[in-house]
C-alpha cells in the first residue's frame, strides 16, 4: 500500500519490480519505502513476500545513524565535544586497557569522534568466542542464540588484541565495540537510560512512534531475519545489542528519520559537513562519523554513473538511504544476512528507474 492517495503508474510498476526482486534473490519478505522530494514529491512504500509495509523490524547497525544524530544534538547543546576523550566522560578505572600496545594503554586517547568514525582501533566482541569454540558472530548466524553483559563484552575486548593506536589508520575498522561504549557514554552525559535518551530528544520530537530500543525477550513485534535460509529467533542477542543495532522501528519511521537528519530538524544542517568526511573502509564504502558512502565504480544501464549512496545498512539486511543526487530517500529491509550488498542492489534498481 503506497503511503500517498494516488496511484500514478509507476507505483505498479515498482510493486512489480519489488516482487520480482523478492522472487530473484529468493527472499523471505522485503519492504521498500522511497521518497524523492520534487515540486511534487514522490512518495511510495511498497513490500513482498510474508512482509507488509508496516512491518515493525530490527534495524540493527542503521542503530548507528540515530547513535550519530544523539550525539551530534547533544555536541550542539554544550554537552559533549566529539573531540573529547571517552574517559573523560566515562570512568578511566572501568575502561583501562581496552587500548594496550606493550606496556602501554591508550585508552585514553580514544575520543568519541574515534568511536564514531571507528578509528578508535579497538577489536569488534563480535570476534570473540563467548560460549562454545566459534566467535559470537558465527553462533548467533548458526541460529545459537545467546545474551551476555556490558562487563563480558568488556572482558573480550581486553582479551582481543587492538589493530592501531586510535586514530593512526587511514583506514576504518568496523567494530561494534565502538558503539556499544557510545551507548554508555549517551547514558552517562544524559542521565537516562539508552531507550528513554532516544524517546525524549529525537523519538518523541519527530513523532517516531514506532521505533524504540529492544529490551523484552517475548516481544515478538519485529519481524525476523534469515540467514542460509534458516529464520533467525535471537531475542536474547537482540536485548544485548542495545546501541550498536538491538532497535526496532518501520520504514515509515525510518524514512521520517533520515529526512529529518537531512533537513536540519536534528541539529544543524552545518554539521553534516563533519559526519560527511569520508574514511575509506572496503570495496565501494567509507566510513564519516556513524554514516556509510557507497559509491559503485561501475556504470548504470543509461551510461550514466551511479550515484552515491549514503546511510547505513545492518546484518539484518535493515537500510536507511539518501541519494544526494536525486533528492531520494529509500528505507527498509531486505530480511537477510547473507549478502551485506544487497540492500544497495534493490537500491539501484529503483534509482535507474527515476
Amino acid at each position: 500500500m503506497p503511503f500517498s492517495d494516488h496511484n500514478p503508474p509507476i507505483f505498479t510498476q515498482w510493486q512489480n519490480q519489488l516482487d520480482r526482486f523478492c522472487k530473484r534473490e529468493k527472499l523471505p519478505g522485503v519492504i521498500l519505502s522511497l521518497h524523492q522530494e520534487k515540486q511534487e514529491p514522490l512518495v511510495w512504500a511498497g513490500a513482498s513476500g510474508v512482509l507488509s509495509p508496516e512491518q515493525p523490524y530490527f534495524i540493527s547497525s542503521v542503530a548507528k545513524l540515530h547513535l550519530m544524530a544523539l550525539l551530534v544534538k547533544l555536541k550542539v547543546r554544550g554537552k559533549v565535544e566529539l573531540d573529547d576523550a571517552m574517559v573523560h566522560i566515562l570512568p578511566e578505572k572501568e575502561y583501562s586497557e581496552l587500548s594496550t600496545f606493550g606496556e602501554q594503554d591508550h585508552t585514553p586517547e580514544i575520543t568519541l569522534k574515534h568511536l564514531l568514525s571507528h578509528l578508535s582501533g579497538l577489536p569488534d566482541y563480535m570476534e570473540y568466542p563467548f560460549q562454545g569454540g566459534k566467535n559470537l558472530r558465527e553462533e548467533l548466524l548458526a541460529g545459537n542464540d545467546q545474551s551476555w553483559t556490558f562487563k563480558e563484552l568488556i572482558k573480550a575486548v581486553r582479551k582481543l588484541k587492538p589493530l592501531f593506536r586510535p586514530g593512526e589508520s587511514k583506514k576504518a575498522h568496523y567494530a561494534d565495540t565502538n558503539y556499544q561504549l557510545l551507548g554508555k557514554v549517551i547514558e552517562r552525559v544524559t542521565g537516562k537510560s539508552l531507550g528513554l535518551a532516544l524517546e525524549e530528544f529525537q523519538n518523541q520530537p519527530l513523532g517516531l512512534s514506532e521505533t524504540y530500543v529492544y529490551t523484552d525477550l517475548y516481544d515478538r513485534t519485529p519481524a525476523p531475519f534469515y540467514h542460509a535460509g534458516r529464520k533467525l529467533h535471537l531475542p536474547r542477542a537482540m536485548t544485548s545489542f542495545g546501541p550498536a543495532g538491538g532497535i526496532v522501528s518501520t520504514a515509515r519511521d525510518s524514512m521520517r528519520f533520515l529526512k529529518a537528519l537531512f533537513h536540519g530538524q536534528l541539529f544543524p544542517l552545518s554539521e553534516l559537513e563533519a559526519i560527511q568526511k569520508w574514511i575509506p573502509m572496503g570495496p565501494s564504502l567509507s566510513y564519516g562519523l556513524g554514516i556509510v558512502r557507497y559509491e559503485k565504480t561501475r556504470y548504470g544501464f543509461t551510461g550514466g554513473k551511479l550515484p552515491e549512496i549514503i546511510g547505513h545498512t545492518g546484518i539484518s539486511g535493515a537500510f536507511a538511504f539518501y541519494v544526494p543526487k536525486l533528492h531520494l530517500i529509500l528505507t527498509g529491509t531486505v530480511s537477510q544476512s547473507d549478502d551485506p550488498m544487497l540492500p544497495y542492489k534493490l537500491a539501484h534498481k529503483f534509482i535507474q528507474t527515476l
